[in-house]
């Protein structure tokens, strides 16, 4: 029982050194391992060395620092690609759905166009019906506005300029807010709220939006769904992989 104990714990501190390493932190010396993870120097380095020997880390031959390795890669890609993006946004879609009895929807990115793959509606007789696999413009919209900021520069002039319905200035300010809202730009009388989705590496990969009838987005409540929207699609976005910035 004892030896078993033991071996947990080394999988243990093997993976507290993994997670040393995060995105704005990603080489790292053996002293600073050690710190990290509170443990001696001669048990950090047989750890980090058994990680090395396995692939898990990788060390630099001129700084002597360390960084994940080519075995982490390959696992992440595996993992990533196991990953189905509708099957882990909708448990979170439903339960945003449930709060306000209002539609759902997530969306992404295809061509020039963003795409709805998956949608919970709304049970109440006034609603905006959304189908599966309709496309938009990305220029507009609370969730089209969401995917297009993060779209490569010269992709988001190049749409701008043949539809300048919004502008670079508001797009950055979206990036910086973590969500935009469409006071009916698409059809009078709807309102979307719409916040972005990452995965793992920290992209966006798709728009999480919630919208319906303005008379019921307006008032007091307004504040409290653009919160709810916005930590849905964290809340996607953690299922997906993705760990808080360092």
């Amino acid at each position: 029982m004892l030896e078993r104990d033991s071996s947990v714990r080394a999988v243990e501190r093997a993976l507290d050194i993994l997670d040393c390493f995060v995105p704005g932190r990603l080489e790292l010396s053996l002293t600073e391992i050690a710190k990290r993870i509170d443990l001696a120097m001669s048990t950090t380095s047989r750890l980090v060395w058994t990680l090395e020997k396995r692939g898990y880390l990788a060390r630099s031959a001129e700084t002597q620092r360390f960084e994940l390795g080519p075995t982490i890669a390959q696992i992440g890609a595996v993992g990533y690609a196991n990953i189905d993006l509708r099957k882990v946004a909708l448990p979170f879609m439903a339960a945003l759905n449930k709060i306000y009895d209002e539609g759902v929807s997530l969306y992404v990115v295809q061509g020039d166009e963003r795409v709805c793959v998956e949608r919970v509606e709304s049970s109440q007789p006034l609603r905006r019906v959304i189908n599966v696999g309709d496309r938009n413009l990305l220029t507009r919209g609370a969730a089209g506005r969401v995917l297009l900021a993060y779209q490569p520069e010269a992709k988001r002039r190049a749409l701008l300029a043949g539809d300048p319905f919004t502008t670079e200035e508001a797009l950055a300010e979206l990036r910086h807010s973590g969500y935009t809202v469409s006071l009916g730009e698409r059809e009078e009388g709807v309102t979307s709220i719409a916040a972005p989705v990452q995965d793992a590496r920290r992209e966006v990969v798709a728009a999480l939006s919630m919208s319906g009838p303005s008379v019921r987005f307006e008032g007091p409540g307004y504040a409290d769904k653009v919160g709810k929207v916005k930590k849905h699609a964290e809340l996607i976005s953690e299922a997906l992989g993705r760990r808080p910035a360092s």
